[in-house]
């Protein structure tokens, strides 16, 4: 299996240009803030692992699995459901075939904070074989980590309770 991540650059830059005018002069002031990603190769090993973690439900401590998801605190109750369900005894990880990292329109568009990574993944057994194939996730680069974005949980979650997204997505 071929693993790639393409990056649309390596930090994210916000600049603000702030303009006063008085009669006599006109002052110009701009401020650039740059969040440092990390290399291609750590983000995707970092994604690849937040993946694995959220999706190993073989293992049922659910601490661990809360520290890979993006504002997973108002989902923890319907994780710690999950992961008592016939359903979570099957998934013993994943494995992420991609990611790409976008920022700006590309995230926000889908209601995600930028930057943002598109992950194709697919969900395995305990014994490494695919039980969901084809997937597309997402991941968010948050207080210098890369965590599964809620929306990806969120849509897993839903497929498990009739098509509703439970409390807290």
């Amino acid at each position: 299996m071929v693993v790639g991540l393409a990056a649309c650059s390596s930090s994210s830059s916000t600049t603000t240009t702030t303009t006063t005018t008085t009669a006599a002069t006109t002052t110009t002031t701009t401020t650039t803030t740059t969040v440092a990603l990390p290399s291609t190769a750590a983000s995707l090993s970092a994604i690849k692992s937040s993946y694995s973690v959220l999706f190993n439900l073989a293992n049922p401590e659910l601490a661990p699995k809360l520290a890979v998801v993006q504002g997973a605190t108002t989902i923890k109750a319907a994780m710690e459901g999950a992961l008592k369900s016939v359903i979570a005894k099957e998934a013993g990880g994943a494995s992420v075939a991609s990611a790409k990292i976008e920022q700006g329109t590309a995230c926000t568009s889908q209601s995600l904070t930028s930057p943002c990574a598109k992950v194709s993944y697919e969900i395995l057994t305990p014994k490494g074989t695919v039980l969901m194939p084809s997937s597309v996730g997402y991941a968010v680069y948050q207080s210098d980590k890369w965590l599964v974005a809620k929306t990806t949980i969120c849509t897993l979650l839903g497929l498990e309770n009739a098509g509703k997204a439970p409390a807290g997505c």
